[in-house]
This record gives structure tokens, sequence and C-alpha cells, in this order.
């Protein structure tokens, strides 16, 4: 019984990496090695959980969507408190995701109080009319590993529904 027990555990570490193609979100990424995924949650073997929303803008509130990111932010403040202490404002980048502009914002977290800080990131991107929010919250003793496994993930992503399937 330990003997499977140690095989199923070796198995479940030793996943390959492999591409995740989810069509209902409009995406491809690559799932690191190791890394378990699960809709649209990559998960990594320390505990930090990337996951992705994608909400559809024709019917919304043209003010909000006139105002992103910027509209935005208050409800990624208020998702972000739901699981962590968030430590002071977010820093605030202007960056890519598949070619298309996108806002990073990182806020520095704990999950308790007595906890090491962490990182809890989110990636805003408008493609057509779609919003999509990646969100990575880092557990504390896998931040140096994971994140720059994560910043990999949002590097390779692409956006389906294109001719070359850069999300221009």
């Amino acid at each position: 019984m330990l003997a499977a027990a140690v095989v199923l555990f070796s198995a479940a570490c030793d996943r390959p990496e492999h591409t995740v193609t989810d069509t209902a979100r409009g995406v491809r990424f690559v799932v690191p090695a190791g890394w378990r995924s699960y809709d649209a949650e990559i998960r990594s073997p320390q505990g930090s959980l990337m996951t992705l929303r994608v909400y559809d803008l024709v019917e919304a509130n043209k003010r909000f969507v006139a105002g992103l990111p910027d509209s935005l932010i208050p409800q990624l403040l208020e998702w972000a408190e739901l699981y962590y202490i968030v430590e002071g404002e977010p820093t605030r980048t202007a960056t890519t995701v598949a070619g298309l502009p996108a806002t990073e914002l990182v806020y520095s977290v704990r999950a308790r109080k007595k906890d090491p800080p962490s990182k809890l990131i989110y990636w805003i991107v408008i493609r057509k009319t779609r919003l999509f929010v990646f969100r990575a919250g880092f557990a504390a003793e896998g931040l140096p590993i994971d994140e720059p496994v994560v910043r990999r993930v949002v590097d390779g992503w692409v956006f389906l529904g294109s001719t070359d399937e850069t999300g221009n």
C-alpha cells in the first residue's frame, strides 16, 4: 500500500509540461512541469495559484468599460482582501500580454499577520469585446521559485481566434 502511494505521489510530482487550449475562454497556455491544472487554474507544488477570469464587455456598463483598467481596480482589491491581508497600494506597470497592451498590478500581501510577505499579481487585458484578468497568488515560501515560472506562462500566453493567434 505504501509503495502504491509513493508511486502515485511521484507520478503527480513528475507531471510533464503541457499545453492547454481553452476554446471557451479563447486562450492557450503552457502548464509548467510539476504544476497541476484544472479548468482556468494552475497550481504549483509550492501552493502558488494562477487563475484566469474572462468577462464579456458587450453588455457591460459603458462608463465602466471606458474607465478600464482603473474602474476594475476596486474590485481587484476586494477580491484580494478575501484571501489576503493587503499591505499598501499596488505597484502598477504598463506591459503586454500576447502582444496586447496590459496593466500589471502587484500587491504586497500576507496570508496571515504572522506570515512573511508575499505577492499577488493581476494582469488586466482587453481583447476585442472581452476582459481577461489573470491573477497569481504566491505562497510566501514558493515566491522565489514560482514567480519566474508564472511570468513565463504569461509571456507565452496566446489568445485564440485570429489567423496568427497572437491575439491582435
